[in-house]
């Protein structure tokens, strides 16, 4: 599904040979694997070691670490783009995360950012669930507001219609990002199909951004 956002983000960017790319959520690595096809040097961060431990795997070249995005361990002006897919709406604080990733850009340089659109099966899940909760998606404080604060002005911007298919509730609780699955499959038990599998409706917008 996000397939489709990471192509259209790489080609907004023009990731490229001789760029430095910084995922943010890396997750498993997929961007960093676009990347890095593409002829990039790719970097990533995620919360969690598990999932970084499969990017390392899915990616032995790439530059990957355990940590926080309100908490980048890398030098002042070390990439040529900085990208986040389905991440930076879910910090703990978003204003920290996002100067943190414009302080590891290099002057020039650009910020990417998917997120699931707003009209969207899947998004109005997410907010039944999760929203308002510290590290949950953020309705009210939406992510284009918190990059202006920030002073990351947004230049670009596209929407893509997917279809998001998941094979059980702990894949659609990572696409969805919470941890209450008890809440999760009973928001969800509408678009559970026979198999046990998960279908939406659903949509990438992905944001382009420079100070």
């Amino acid at each position: 599904m996000i397939a489709a956002g990471w192509a259209a983000l790489a080609d907004a960017l023009a990731v490229g040979p001789g760029m430095r790319i910084l995922e943010v959520g890396c997750g498993e690595g997929g961007f960093c694997a676009l990347a890095v096809i593409r002829g990039a040097e790719a970097a990533g961060i995620d919360a969690d070691p598990h999932v970084v431990a499969r990017a390392r795997q899915r990616v032995p070249s790439a530059d990957l670490r355990t940590g926080f995005m309100e908490a980048l361990p890398w030098a002042d002006d070390s990439f040529d783009a900085v990208v986040g897919f389905n991440a930076f709406q879910y910090a703990f604080d978003i204003d920290l995360a996002l100067r943190e990733a414009a302080r590891v850009l290099r002057t020039g340089g650009r910020m990417g950012m998917g997120k699931w659109g707003q009209d969207s099966e899947l998004f109005r899940l997410a907010v039944a669930i999760g929203a308002g909760r510290p590290g949950a998606l953020r309705v009210q404080d939406p992510v284009e507001e918190a990059m202006r604060r920030v002073g990351l002005e947004v230049s670009e911007r596209g929407d893509l219609p997917v279809e998001l298919e998941v094979p059980d509730a702990g894949a659609l609780a990572g696409a969805v990002g919470v941890t209450d699955s008890a809440a999760l499959v009973e928001h969800a038990e509408a678009y559970r199909r026979a198999d046990g599998s998960y279908r939406f409706a659903a949509a990438v917008t992905y944001l382009v951004a420079a100070e």
